[in-house]
């Protein structure tokens, strides 16, 4: 027997002669095409170096400027990058040719380790990751019938209940509003999805998915993780220097495990006696033959569904909601024109409901505005083009990865207008304050293509009515320090999956002494 363990030295050395093989062979492959302009790489590492660390949405914009066109090419190690810059090359590359741009990319940290707790536990569940082809048509297709309208109608009540459940935690402890916001939306998911009720405080399955959302968040990042663009990294033992992310992928096993059965288990124990809530989960699976050869594979699709929905859908609002906050505790003026908006529309009598939408615009506005103005995944997540392509006489080589720049798009002053920096809501109304159908939706934050989010419609209703609600009920202000001075938001934002205001101070209180009476009789009407 063997007892042999290669030393660092020879481990790197084998490292160094794979990549430098990759980086020749692509090279010698596309060194006779004309690839889109960028920058000139180095050696073996290609254009690892001017891959941004923070504010890539802005960087890729900058460089797409430089060389003059909406497309820029980099390489890394051997990888070839395509940054898309417009929306006009958006909609060519994944609308028009879908067909082959709609693939994921393998991300080394997500797919491929064998450590994974993703790979282990099945990532391939979360349809966000999932390859084009079969089997993620199958799960969209579910994912399209069960978040698309009409469907989505039927989970309006449990979304007012939740929206109305945190105006009151508002009114108690307004300092801990973002945590009052994840118990909102982390209610609305797991009540629509599962059916389960989630308790007030420090609850299990909310914590499993705040630890999920984590998790997906880094593995996903190229920031976080060099093996996810130098996946020759991944060869590297456990033990060498620099293996801290194997580590890290096996603390996250037991967590992606828990975040797909927990959920599922609850609804079949209730289901069993008798006590199941109406949920999306309850209703297919007693649906289901247990008879039928395809049961198996039906309860497989439902579950991965429900467990993207579960992880993937509440950072998202959460942080579009944050990005709310800030902009009106910056731009006071705004947040009076959406008070006087929804007052002017529905009186002080009562809250806004999923009805009175179409008679408050300027709360439409607001929405849209917050998505273009701080898109959340200001870098969409990432495609893969399937086949050797030319596009304005440029080569895409089969392989690449293709990433919208969902930042310079919305940042667009030829389709956004002037001064796409401010917060701006009148941007999308005409001079008679309706909406402006030429102004474009920004649902770029929300990807591109046959990719695109399926959660958009449900997502939009919460933050519109959330929005609505808060401007019905409460000021929303800077707020002032033990001597008086104003203390001013920071501006700064986190960097990773989804994008979010640094920690902020503001002063949330009742716009009035009969809020509170307002809210408890609007939860009352919820029952």
């Amino acid at each position: 027997m063997s007892y042999y363990s290669p030393d660092p030295l020879s481990v790197a050395k084998a490292l160094a002669v794979t990549i430098l093989l990759s980086f020749l062979y692509r090279l010698a492959n596309f060194s006779r095409k004309r690839l889109p302009p960028g920058p000139r790489g180095y050696p073996i590492i290609g254009n690892l170096l001017d891959v941004p660390q923070r504010n890539e949405g802005l960087v890729y914009r900058d460089m797409s400027r430089k060389y003059n066109s909406d497309i820029i090419y980099l390489n890394i190690c051997g990888t070839s990058i395509v940054v898309v810059n417009s929306l006009e090359v958006a909609d060519d590359l994944f609308d028009k040719r879908s067909s082959i741009y709609s693939n994921r990319p393998r991300m080394t940290m997500v797919n491929e380790l064998d450590v994974s707790a993703f790979f282990i536990a099945g990532f391939d569940w979360h349809i966000a990751f999932m390859p084009y082809g079969d089997t993620w048509k199958e799960h969209r297709t579910l994912f399209h019938k069960e978040l698309q309208p009409p469907a989505t109608l039927l989970y309006r009540p449990r979304q007012l209940e939740a929206i109305r459940k945190v105006l009151l935690r508002f009114l108690e402890s307004p300092d801990d509003y973002l945590s009052h916001l994840r118990h909102m939306v982390g209610t609305i998911i797991l009540s629509t999805a599962y059916g389960i009720d989630v308790q007030p405080r420090d609850d299990p399955y909310v914590n499993v998915s705040e630890k999920s959302v984590d998790a997906v968040g880094r593995a996903a990042d190229d920031t976080s993780y060099l093996v996810n663009q130098i996946p020759a990294l991944k060869y590297i033992p456990d033990w060498f220097p620099g293996a801290r992310f194997k580590r890290q992928a096996k603390q996250w096993r037991e967590c992606a495990e828990v975040v797909q059965s927990l959920p599922m288990k609850f609804v079949k124990e209730s289901m069993a006696q008798g006590t199941a809530k109406s949920s999306i989960a309850s209703r297919l699976l007693s649906s289901m033959d247990e008879d039928d050869p395809k049961a198996p594979q039906e309860e497989r699709v439902l579950r991965n569904v429900l467990a993207t929905i579960y992880v993937a859908g509440g950072d998202t609002t959460v942080a579009v909601i944050e990005n709310f906050i800030l902009a009106v505790v910056q731009n006071p003026e705004i947040l009076k024109k959406g008070q006087k908006a929804v007052d002017d529309a529905i009186g002080t009598d009562r809250l806004p409901d999923f009805g009175d939408q179409k008679s408050i615009p300027y709360v439409d506005a607001l929405m849209k505005e917050v998505l273009r103005w701080r898109p959340i995944t200001p870098l969409a997540a990432p495609h893969c083009v399937m086949a050797d392509d030319e596009y304005r006489g440029y080569h895409i080589p089969a392989g690449s990865t293709v990433i919208g720049n969902a930042w310079a798009m919305l940042y667009d002053e030829a389709v956004y207008g002037p001064d796409t920096h401010l917060y701006n809501p009148e941007r999308f109304l005409t001079k008679e304050g309706k909406l402006n159908p030429r102004v474009k939706h920004p649902e770029t934050v929300f990807g591109f293509g046959r990719r695109q989010c399926p959660g958009m419609d449900i997502a939009e209703s919460t933050i519109w009515m959330t929005i609505a609600s808060i401007l019905a009920c409460f000021d929303i202000v800077k707020s002032v320090d033990d001597e008086g001075f104003v203390i001013e938001p920071e501006e700064g934002f986190s960097s990773g999956l989804v994008v979010r205001p640094k920690p902020f101070e503001c002063t949330i209180r009742p716009r009035s002494t009969h809020v509170r009476s307002l809210i408890r009789g609007g939860l009352h009407e919820t029952f």
